[in-house]
């Protein structure tokens, strides 16, 4: 299937469409012309499944109000129009913080499904960037072929996703872009109801060198994630990662009441295969790891993290947590996200 890509910048981008150009991936470069009106006539006259914005659309032209964020709003205003067919638009950018600021709160922007610097996008790695962009397309299209029914969304069973989930999208909010951006940003891009590989590592208490690390991987491939974007993310249902070691390993207690040497011996030998302990800072003392660190991705116990403070959480995610090597290696950016009686211990540790 052919994807028809519109990228929409004010400066020469026939560099940047020459390298995005891809069989089935049709980039057309345009310039926004004088008023919005036209470059949303021109969007609808082209049709495209994916719109790509450069942030500052003035640096070429003498207009003075056409930046991205003009262009998005209006998009995202004309969803309850009748014969508006909606589409996932990227942010583009050669300033890091403008996207560090859309990718860290999108409930206040509001606008994009995803945020990447130009570099990223057309230089360090433009076939993930490529993927990364169809599979928001697929994403828009499995919801609405759904119905907006969310057990199908995702590809599971009803049992297992929490009930609030059913409360943030439900029949009263049918928007592609909403049912998209909060999946994407509330069950993809972090941990609790669906989990990573580094995560199912810390879990498991393996060590993703292990020679039989795939074989553990497929051993589980019937509990990984199958909904919307899982052609670009490996996640897998932590309630059937549960319920695999209690039914199919046998094992006398839960996953967590375990350390990780437990965890190794009961699965080698269950398994017969060979795997080793995953291993974290000298650091930690418990090897009863849960999470991973947010600085160094290393397996870590939350007993022996601190915990930041600068997400709100929904009720099925796991909050993040930073080790003590994580937080010395980078203290002005963790003393900010800690409570103050963590700052003093750690001032305390140092």
């Amino acid at each position: 299937m052919d994807y028809k890509i519109i990228y929409i910048e004010d400066l020469d981008a026939d560099t940047r469409v020459l390298t995005l150009q891809k069989d089935n991936f049709k980039v057309e470069a345009i310039k926004p012309s004088n008023s919005i009106d036209s470059i949303i006539n021109d969007i609808n006259q082209k049709k495209p499944d994916l719109i790509i914005l450069d942030y500052i659309l003035t640096e070429g032209s003498d207009l003075k109000y056409c930046n991205a964020p003009t262009i998005a709003s209006t998009l995202r205003s004309l969803i309850a129009t009748d014969d508006f067919i909606e589409r996932p638009i990227v942010l583009m950018s050669t300033q890091e913080k403008i996207i560090a600021s859309y990718k860290k709160d999108y409930t206040s922007h509001d606008l994009f499904d995803y945020a990447i610097t130009k570099e990223s996008a057309t230089k360090l790695n433009p076939e993930k960037f490529i993927n990364r962009c169809i599979s928001f397309i697929k994403s828009y299209q499995k919801i609405k072929k759904s119905n907006y029914d969310i057990v199908s969304i995702l590809d599971t069973k009803q049992e297992i996703l929490h009930s609030k989930l059913f409360v943030y999208l439900n029949e009263n909010n049918k928007s592609l872009y909403e049912y998209s951006r909060f999946i994407y940003e509330h069950l993809i891009r972090c941990s609790g109801l669906l989990i990573g590989e580094d995560i199912l590592s810390a879990r498991l208490g393996i060590s993703k060198d292990s020679k039989d690390w795939n074989n553990l991987l497929e051993s589980l491939e019937n509990y990984k994630y199958k909904g919307i974007f899982s052609d670009s993310y490996n996640r897998w249902w932590m309630p059937l990662i549960e319920n695999w070691w209690k039914d199919k390993i046998g094992a006398n207690y839960s996953l967590r009441h375990y350390n990780a040497e437990e965890r190794t011996k009961i699965l080698t030998k269950k398994l017969n295969l060979k795997l080793k302990t995953v291993n974290t800072s000298k650091n930690n003392y418990s090897t009863n790891y849960w999470v991973i660190c947010k600085e160094t991705k290393l397996p870590l116990d939350p007993f022996d993290g601190i915990e930041l403070l600068d997400e709100e959480f929904k009720a099925w995610q796991d909050k993040d947590y930073v080790s003590i090597d994580g937080y010395l290696s980078d203290i002005e950016k963790y003393s900010k996200l800690v409570s103050e009686i963590d700052r003093k211990e750690m001032r305390t540790y140092k």
